[in-house]
């Protein structure tokens, strides 16, 4: 199986740090070029997505829209999906840098969702993949702390210890599951980051 794992593309929010989360924030200019360029890195696979699911934040949503287009999969068919939604911060959500600093010096946020809440919500994501898309090619549109979780439960590495690489705005990487076990390609220059 196939899994291609997408980050949406910058918004205004991630040019300011501003902690986004589950607060609905579109893409900027910028975003929305990385979003066609990411579309055309899909288009040039030359592999059929055979589902696209992508988080229901309109962020995620237009990047997953750019790319069904670019490759003929009708919009209609993307699957929005809850549990793909960025990890929740909280009261920080919206907040900066300089104000996170400043009210949450220890980096706990109140309301915030636990990594052990955003890793058993990946882990759930990774296992209903595996149930309803064996052996198939698929695309997940998602946010930056979510598929570092996600990445982080494949591995069977430790998310809080930061073991895991961040995905940046628009790339695309794949996480292919063979014999029980899943070996992550980092974007296309296709180095292996495990087995």
């Amino acid at each position: 199986m196939k899994i291609y794992l997408l980050r949406h593309g910058e918004t205004l929010w991630n040019q300011e740090g501003r902690m986004q989360g589950h607060r609905d924030v579109p893409l900027s200019e910028e975003g929305l070029k990385q979003v066609a360029e990411a579309a055309g890195k899909v288009a040039n696979l030359k592999e059929p997505m055979e589902a696209i699911l992508s988080s229901p934040l309109k962020r995620a949503r237009v990047t997953a829209e750019t790319v069904a287009e670019a490759i003929g999969y009708p919009k209609e068919k993307i699957i929005l999906c809850p549990d793909l939604i960025e990890r929740g911060f909280g009261e920080a959500e919206g907040s900066t840098p300089e104000e996170r600093q400043e009210k949450y010096p220890d980096g706990i946020y109140p309301g915030m969702e636990t990594p052990e809440e955003l890793c058993e919500r990946a882990g759930r994501v990774l296992e209903e993949c595996l149930e309803r898309f064996p052996g198939r090619t698929i695309l997940l549109v998602s946010h930056g702390m979510f598929l570092k979780a996600l990445l982080a439960v494949a591995a069977g590495a430790d998310f809080e210890k930061g073991d895991v690489p961040i995905v940046g705005p628009a790339s695309l990487n794949l996480l292919e599951y063979t014999d029980g076990k899943f070996t992550l390609w980092i974007d296309e220059t296709r180095d292996r980051w495990f087995r």
